[in-house]
């Protein structure tokens, strides 16, 4: 599992606003278990959409697109 993962959330397509995030193990654990299914292992895939919706349901804006940048095991 990792202990973290930075993303670059690209906000809109018309003012190409972009943040970027950093996830913590407590974040994609809680991502895993509401969004995806019930038990983490040690070898888990994301599909982008579900981060999508998690950063979604985080910020109260729809993403138009996120690029993950590093992933931290």
């Amino acid at each position: 599992m990792p202990e973290q993962i930075d993303v670059t959330i690209y906000w809109s397509n018309e003012n190409q606003s972009m943040s970027f995030y950093t996830m913590y193990a407590h974040e994609i654990e809680e991502m895993i278990r509401n969004y995806y299914f019930d038990q983490a292992h040690l070898f888990t895939f994301v599909d982008i959409e579900i981060m999508k919706e998690w950063i979604h349901d985080v910020f109260c804006r729809e993403p138009a697109k996120i690029i993950i940048d590093t992933i931290k095991y």
